[in-house]
């Protein structure tokens, strides 16, 4: 079997393009940190304010009902009034 040898030379410039990798990749995960430290916090935030629109649709359920009701105490009004007039006539 055969071993190969490597020179010198070739041995400094793989030495090299290691070096160079690693601070690559060192510099990629700095980088990579730089944009998910933002990504995470706007994250939190939308979790924050879905819980905050939640709570206020919540406490909105009712106005359908206030709508109704306000609608029956218009139509009270008149009744009402011919009510206490024919009580009036009656006296």
């Amino acid at each position: 079997m055969m071993l190969a040898t490597v020179s010198d030379g070739i041995a400094a410039l793989a030495s090299i393009g290691l070096l160079v990798g690693l601070v690559s990749a060192v510099v990629v995960v700095g980088l990579l940190q730089n944009v998910l430290r933002p990504a995470r916090e706007i994250g939190r935030y939308s979790g924050d304010i879905l819980e905050a629109g939640v709570g206020i649709a919540t406490n909105l359920d009712a106005v359908d009902g206030l709508a109704r009701t306000r609608e029956l105490t218009r139509s009270i009004r008149p009744l009402a009034g011919a009510l206490l007039a024919k009580v009036k006539g009656e006296s």
